[in-house]
């Protein structure tokens, strides 16, 4: 049997070992919301259509080589029955929740939403298997940090654990930013969300910045771990445009195995 061969064999087996039924049941964040984002009074709108990459292009990556552009979707997803630091996948079933997966190695380019925002509510479920990383960018500029942080006690939470605000970065390296409050985070290949009211920067006439860019509130999984950041600029080691009033949203797939799925938005309301 060929190298080739023995790799793919090696993966129909791992698939089939894994529970990909159990593996994908909503999670308790979602079937807390799911009413409201199925009622189009309250103004939500569905990033992943469930079938297809539709709606997301890849980001651009000069000057740094560009990314191929190979999430699977719509999939089924699971930790790696034999190997906690990867996902592995099947085809939907029809009646589990599907998402969008990232090449194995982790290296896939970052999903750029078509559209642009502003001022948004969005929530957003991703599976991630043992050390790795990834992570959810408003406005293509402002990250919240999504990591394997289980284990990590609540005093030695810093801005690289799950659900930080990642640092800015300067001439001396990284500064800034803002570790979670608590570590909410659950284990590898589980399903786990992220919640954020995000206010956008505001721009003067004459195209100057006058107010940043702020992380109102974020909740990972149901419990809250930032509160009113302000963002003095963009927390992206190469940013991928300027800061501006409206941007596209970007999930970050190029630094580990991740899987997305459930990722709603909506302008944000009033009282936030």
């Amino acid at each position: 049997m060929s190298r080739c061969a023995l790799v793919l064999w090696l993966s129909v087996c791992f698939a089939c070992a894994a529970d990909f039924q159990a593996a994908n049941q909503p999670t308790p964040e979602y079937l807390e919301l799911e009413a409201s984002f199925h009622n189009p009074a309250e103004g939500w709108t569905a990033l992943f259509n469930g079938r297809d990459l539709s709606g997301w292009r890849p980001q651009d990556y000069a000057p740094r080589p560009q990314r191929p552009w190979d999430w699977k979707a719509p999939v089924l997803v699971a930790l790696d029955p034999m190997n906690d630091e990867a996902l592995v996948h099947a085809p939907p079933d029809g009646a589990t929740p599907v998402a969008m997966l990232n090449n194995p190695e982790g290296k896939s380019a970052n999903l750029v939403s078509e559209r642009e925002y502003a001022d948004v509510e969005l929530f957003v479920e991703y599976a991630m298997p043992r050390h790795t990383n990834a992570g959810v960018c408003l406005m293509g500029n402002y990250e919240i940090q999504l990591y394997d942080s289980v284990g990590v006690a609540d005093r030695d939470l810093s801005v690289t654990d799950n659900g930080a605000i990642y640092a800015y970065r300067g001439a001396k390296g990284r500064f800034g930013g803002s570790p979670p409050r608590v570590n909410a985070s659950r284990g590898p290949g589980e399903w786990q969300s992220v919640h954020i009211w995000f206010r956008a920067p505001r721009f003067g006439p004459d195209g100057k910045k006058v107010e940043n860019a702020r992380f109102l509130r974020v909740e990972l999984n149901g419990v809250e771990v930032q509160r009113d950041y302000e963002l003095l600029y963009a927390t992206r080691a190469i940013p991928p445009w300027e800061e501006r009033a409206q941007a596209p949203l970007l999930l970050q797939g190029d630094h580990g195995p991740v899987a997305f799925r459930n990722i709603w938005i909506r302008p944000l309301p009033a009282e936030k």
